[in-house]
């Protein structure tokens, strides 16, 4: 028989080990046995209840005489409380700095987002790093797959685009970042306040180029897409002491063809002057279906798109164009940043400012003073 206050054989009273008879979840400590579930416990949960990054607490471990004494005391008891020990495997790992970075991408046919991805690997491959690309086709379940292969393979740094379509699966991903030593990134969206983001202020975008319309005389606009951004086109209207003539509505669908056949539908309903398509896959599209309705551009209707493309600038199309170059060395500055910090680090929040670049696809309009309505091209 085993007296388990004080680890002896309870007939001869001689100390002996009985850590083999103990489930694995159960730790034993001198004059008592406690359940520890170390493998559940990570420096960010001491982070958490000690008011430090994980960072801090990983530097305590190793003695950083940096750290304030009183820091170096709290992050000792609360450590010592919850039963976390640092997994020093893990951290000679991680010593090593794989220099590799994972990027998932969810828009992979928005050459945007290529842009972006080539602006970034060129530059990080100056450092010696390497870039990781995977694509979720916008499935979170695709992408919580990727990220534990990408956890599996000890990147750096992960660059993702949040995909909070399930409520439960976006709370999933927040707790699994917290439990993780890597550094996130978030791309063109800001929806973990407690993440690293790097994104374009697309109601300004939708707000200049609304504004860039009304100038021109337009009112009868048709926004398409920007569920998310219209705050910026109804600011423009605002500005102008204006009303949109029809009531703004997502007129997107499912896929290509349904938005191809709502937008269609809308055009012929609405009769606008101008349409303003608000991202890289509905500018083809709208574009798609001014060429089947015979609508010639400006001349029949003026157009303004978002993002710019080869395609926009060889059809003299005026655009809302983004400093994806700044952008993209921005992250790469975090990226080096984060690995060469010796202190504190903090999630930071960067928005990135969009600009018109006029062409010739907006025709200017005369509207009389007394006469608020639009007229017609001509």
């Amino acid at each position: 028989m085993l007296c388990f206050s004080h680890g002896k054989c309870v007939r001869c009273c001689l100390p002996i080990c009985f850590a083999f008879l103990l489930p694995d979840s159960i730790t034993f400590f001198p004059n008592t046995i406690e359940r520890r579930y170390k493998y559940m416990i990570t420096s960010k949960d001491v982070a958490r209840l000690a008011g430090v990054s994980h960072t801090t607490v990983s530097r305590a471990f190793r003695n950083d005489s940096k750290i304030k004494p009183e820091t170096y005391e709290r992050i000792m008891r609360i450590s010592e409380e919850l039963g976390y020990v640092p997994n020093q495997i893990a951290s000679s790992l991680r010593q090593k700095k794989t220099k590799t970075v994972g990027f998932i991408i969810s828009h992979g046919f928005n050459p945007l987002f290529l842009e972006i991805t080539h602006s970034i690997e060129t530059e990080l491959a100056k450092h010696g790093y390497r870039l990781l690309i995977s694509f979720d086709d916008e499935d979170p379940e695709q992408q919580w797959n990727i990220l534990q292969s990408l956890a599996s393979a000890q990147v750096n740094t992960i660059l993702f685009t949040p995909l909070i379509y399930e409520e439960e699966y976006k709370e999933r991903l927040h707790n699994w970042m917290q439990q993780t030593d890597i550094h996130f990134i978030q791309l063109v969206a800001d929806d973990y306040e407690d993440v690293t983001s790097f994104k374009f202020d697309d109601n300004l975008g939708a707000y200049l180029g609304t504004k860039h319309l009304l100038s021109n005389g337009h009112r009868n606009i048709l926004m398409v897409g920007g569920v998310n951004r219209t705050a910026g086109y109804f600011r423009a209207y605002e500005e102008y002491h204006e009303k949109p003539v029809h009531a703004y509505h997502d007129i997107t669908g499912k896929n290509d063809e349904e938005s191809f056949s709502s937008i269609k539908a809308a055009i012929l309903a609405q009769r606008p002057t101008a349409v303003f398509a608000v991202s890289t896959s509905l500018s083809y599209i709208t574009y798609e279906v001014l060429n089947e309705l015979k609508l010639k551009v400006p001349e029949d209707i003026s157009f303004l798109a978002f993002d710019d493309e080869r395609w926009l600038a060889l059809m003299r199309i005026s655009v809302i164009g983004h400093p994806t170059q700044a952008l993209a060395a921005s992250i790469v500055r975090e990226i080096l940043s984060y690995e060469t910090a010796d202190g504190e680090v903090y999630p930071s929040a960067t928005s990135f400012k969009p600009f018109l670049v006029e062409r010739q696809s907006v025709l200017p309009l005369h509207v009389p003073k007394d006469n608020n309505q639009p007229i017609k091209n001509n």
